[in-house]
């Protein structure tokens, strides 16, 4: 009780000083604070970052919590996205669509490469010389190829895992995995799948120490968790924050300034903080270096308004929300005249111009228009004559449709939603009203939301997200998805997937072909109401060095992947008053 009264008054006090902070500052101060300080391009050492986490971890496990955040912090993959690609080196890809399904884009960390000698084997060669923490159990011992068949039997075994449930329970999963030597691990996965298996095995499966689960039975406990990664546990108080701590015994060097010893930072620190004004107070008053989630385009013009030496990237988003329909409960939704008019009944342009202020894409899926999906990406004026009437605003046509497909006095449907998207779902629910579309919105308690999102237990339709950056997966378009809300299923999609998957990390070129084919079908099918994908925008203070606006990154869009490479300008920030 005592410890929430303090942070209640904590936030209380975050609120008060962005108050005070907002109404400071004048021209000949700002001018100053701009000056003397080193080049933002100069790696630094030391300081802490500090950032918002909106609740408490569920575990610390992948395999068992299936909270895969605090293990990406600590654990490491064999693959990740490579740093040199970034911003930061040639700029070929801005990461905020992570690897788009293209292997060139990944580089080895703790297998220094990796080959398919045949059609269903993966070999990985393990990095020399990378050492577990210097705490016991471990004791600093060096990770060898057994602990990394350990980890990628263990993710595709444990019942409760992400990894067992999403592949192994479609018959996509890994037979073996076993050490050839002391470097090199062989892992024996389904011909059909052995592309996907490559991506997954390689960019998906955070390693931790055997040791911790022979002694403890799981790693759930924070305290005894033992990773490779750059940033070790430190401390952790529920509902307040975690602290991670430097690994001095890291392996990485930085691959842009190979004499340094990564990581930059001394420490990093969540505060754990649900209530979204006192996030933004917390950033707004220099409590927090970067936010990345939550921040509206009204908040980054306000935020950029008081502080205008701000940073901010705002990019399309790789995940978006669209109105899902389930096609396998027969009509009215199987009939695809329906589903057609349904989305010429909503004007995306209004919705783009009047609720977004233009922060938003009229096309945002299947494909994001990001730097990584430029191989596949087809802008709308490209697309067929009806996708493009599907994205303009026809109500009359949308009516024809409807009597078309026997509806001339509409129907009655029902939207399973959580209650937070009820005020954006009451504008489309109007314009499908004046098409003779009732759609009554079931505006849901988040947990029970998300209990009958994952269950499928929607009778009708379901608001639910896409994450265009695993394309490639096809997850909403291809049977036995958990993704596919609508039932979905054609012989196209089911080829596309199954060449991608089996091409993935041998030829590029085949899967970008596939996939660029393959995404104007997706869209002609009308399986979901289309809608604007809203902008996402990522803030950060000027002391937050080489890191520019992507919260994704690696092959599956991870920050943490690469927060080591980032750094901390202490005399900035303290010339600035924070």
């Amino acid at each position: 009780m005592v410890r929430k009264t303090l942070w209640l008054l904590v936030s209380c006090l975050m609120v008060l000083s962005l108050v005070i902070a907002s109404c400071g500052g004048g021209e000949e101060e700002e001018e100053e604070e701009e000056e003397g300080y080193a080049s933002p391009t100069t790696p630094k050492y030391g300081g802490t970052f500090t950032r918002i986490r909106g609740t408490d971890p569920i575990g610390w496990d992948y395999a068992i919590s299936r909270d895969m955040f605090t293990q990406m912090m600590m654990g490491e993959e064999m693959l990740g996205g490579d740093w040199k690609r970034g911003p930061a080196g040639t700029n070929k890809n801005d990461w905020t669509g992570g690897f788009g399904g293209f292997i060139e884009q990944l580089t080895g960390k703790l297998a220094e490469s990796w080959e398919m000698p045949d059609d269903e084997t993966l070999v990985y060669h393990i990095r020399p010389g990378i050492h577990y923490w210097n705490k016991a159990p471990a004791n600093g011992r060096e990770l060898v190829a057994e602990d990394i068949a350990w980890n990628i039997m263990r993710h595709f075994t444990e019942t409760n895992a992400y990894l067992y449930n999403s592949y192994v329970a479609l018959g996509k999963g890994p037979k073996s995995a076993e050490a050839l030597d002391k470097y090199t691990v062989e892992v024996k996965v389904p011909v059909e799948w052995q592309g996907l298996m490559a991506t997954v095995i390689g960019d998906f499966v955070w390693n931790l120490c055997p040791d911790v689960v022979e002694m403890y039975g799981d790693s759930n406990d924070p305290k005894n968790f033992i990773g490779t990664g750059g940033y070790m546990f430190k401390d952790y108080t529920a509902a307040s924050s975690i602290e991670y701590e430097r690994n001095p015994n890291y392996w990485q060097k930085d691959p842009l300034h190979p004499e340094n010893q990564l990581p930059y930072m001394d420490g990093i620190k969540e505060l754990i903080i649900a209530d979204a004004s006192t996030q933004k107070a917390a950033f707004r008053t220099g409590q927090v270096d970067m936010m990345s989630f939550g921040i509206t385009w009204e908040d980054k013009d306000q935020m950029l308004a008081q502080n205008p030496e701000m940073q901010v990237n705002a990019t399309p988003s790789a995940s978006i929300t669209l109105i899902w329909p389930r096609l396998d409960k027969g009509l009215p939704f199987d009939d695809i005249k329906v589903r057609q008019a349904m989305n010429m009944a909503v004007n995306q342009q209004e919705i783009l111009d009047d609720y977004y202020n233009g922060n938003a894409d009229i096309l945002g899926w299947p494909y994001a228009d990001l730097p990584v999906f430029s191989p596949i990406y087809t802008p709308l004026e490209e697309q067929s004559q009806i996708v493009q009437d599907m994205f303009g605003y026809n109500p009359d046509r949308a009516k024809e449709l409807m009597i078309e497909a026997g509806y001339p006095d509409g129907f009655k449907c029902k939207v399973d939603a959580s209650a937070a998207s009820s005020d954006f779902l009451s504008i489309i629910r109007e314009y499908l009203l004046a098409v003779g579309i009732d759609m009554e919105l079931a505006n849901l308690e988040e947990g029970l939301y998300w209990n009958v999102r994952q269950a499928g237990t929607y009778e009708s339709m379901i608001w639910s997200n896409d994450y265009v950056g695993n394309a490639f997966r096809m997850m909403c378009m291809t049977k036995g998805s958990v993704w596919n809300y609508s039932r979905f299923e054609h012989p196209r999609t089911e080829e596309a997937v199954k060449i991608v998957s089996a091409a993935l990390g041998k030829d590029d070129a085949l899967v970008a072909k596939t996939l660029k084919e393959i995404g104007p079908f997706e869209l002609e099918q009308a399986v979901p109401i289309y809608l604007p994908s809203p902008h996402v925008f990522t803030i950060w203070w000027p002391w937050f060095q080489n890191f520019y606006g992507a919260t994704g990154g690696g092959g599956y869009s991870n920050l943490d992947e690469y927060i080591q490479y980032t750094w901390i300008d202490t005399e900035m920030k303290s010339g600035m008053g924070y």
